[in-house]
């Protein structure tokens, strides 16, 4: 840790932080170069978290109220390459103003409220292979040019996203908004969230969700669900175009005439069988509603069990396996949106496949 400091202004901490997890996988099912289905083994990132370093710090303004600011960088661990779409800081990158009476107010690339809310009731907390963090891509992860306030209340904490569009003349083009609360008292918490954003053409996403987690001796038990309604047609616009939902991995419905609907369950436990060893078994559902023009219905599904041995407070090494499957109209969506799931099992095409199957193990540093 680093220490800025000024004579004539308070101190401000500044921390250097970072996270390295990275996996050997085997996969079978893989779409290959000549559009068949081979398996794969692959140095990948891994299971639990992206790779990232950072920076945040706080300065004491008096009176209760602190600036305050991250700086996060995501990098793929296999390669050194820069993640989320190339942006140097597009983990994270926002600076605001925290008061003990008033709550926090920040300003730029955050993690949308959707994404901080579920994550609470997942028991990876969301995870980082594809087929163990798809359901994510339904209500994107992160959001340029966001405003977000926090507020807590006890045991109840409120929270609120405005994702500004910037197009002149249409403000709610592009734009993403929100509202969060939660509940939290001993072993028990609960929480409810809504958010909607708009794409180019006016189309809209709609998602609700609800979820809870319960602490019971070794275990932590999680559960959640949510109900995502996409306009025909809506879609994002491409990566680093500057255009409406740009640097979102929210999910499209381009090319369907249809509203399509995702109705997703997760539900885990989290064992720690002793100070050093844990267990994380889970299982993701989707019904979809409208997969394609043609108004056929599908479903993908994934089940998961982790087991995490912590050699330090710092460094763990685990293995992973999981499940994913495909039915229904899931399995012919010539569309390919469901990422990394349906597309990558070849949906749409002669060779797509209905299942797949991984394993791998992994090592991950905290410093």
């Amino acid at each position: 840790m680093g220490t800025l400091s000024s004579t004539a202004f308070a101190q401000t901490n500044v921390t250097m932080y970072g996270v390295i997890d990275t996996a050997i996988r085997y996969t079978n099912n893989q779409v290959t170069s000549n559009g068949k289905l081979g398996s794969q083994t692959a140095m990948t990132e891994g299971a639990f978290q992206g790779s990232r370093v950072g920076f945040k710090g706080e300065e004491d303004l008096g009176g209760g109220t602190s600036a305050v600011f991250k700086l996060e960088n995501g990098f793929q661990s296999n390669n050194g390459a820069i993640d989320q779409q190339g942006q140097i800081f597009g983990r994270q990158a926002f600076v605001g103003l925290k008061d003990k009476s008033w709550g926090e107010l920040d300003l730029g690339r955050q993690y949308g409220i959707a994404n901080d809310l579920l994550s609470n009731y997942d028991p990876l907390g969301i995870g980082n292979f594809n087929e163990n963090e798809w359901a994510s891509f339904y209500y994107g992860t992160r959001f340029d040019n966001t405003l977000k306030y926090t507020k807590s209340f006890g045991p109840v904490t409120a929270e609120l996203q405005y994702s500004v569009g910037e197009r002149a003349g249409q403000t709610s083009i592009g734009a993403t908004s929100g509202a969060a609360l939660s509940y939290t008292q001993g072993p028990l918490s609960i929480g409810g969230v809504y958010q909607q954003s708009k794409d180019a053409n006016s189309a809209l996403l709609k998602v609700a969700g609800l979820g809870g987690s319960y602490v019971a001796g070794p275990a932590t038990l999680y559960v959640q669900y949510f109900n995502a309604k996409r306009d025909p047609g809506f879609a994002k616009a491409a990566s680093n175009s500057g255009g409406a939902l740009a640097n979102t991995t929210l999910l499209s419905n381009a090319g369907n005439t249809l509203k399509r609907t995702d109705s997703v369950w997760t539900a885990g436990i989290l064992y720690q069988a002793t100070a050093v060893t844990s267990f994380i078994l889970g299982y993701m559902s989707d019904s979809i509603k409208n997969v394609s023009s043609a108004g056929d219905s599908g479903r993908v599904s994934t089940l998961y069990a982790v087991a995490d041995y912590n050699f330090s407070k710092r460094t763990d090494i685990y293995v992973e396996i999981d499940r994913t499957s495909l039915s229904g109209g899931e399995i012919q969506d010539v569309n390919g949106v469901m990422p990394f799931a349906g597309a990558s099992l070849g949906a749409g095409s002669a060779n797509a496949a209905s299942t797949r199957n991984g394993v791998g193990i992994g090592l991950r540093h905290k410093f």
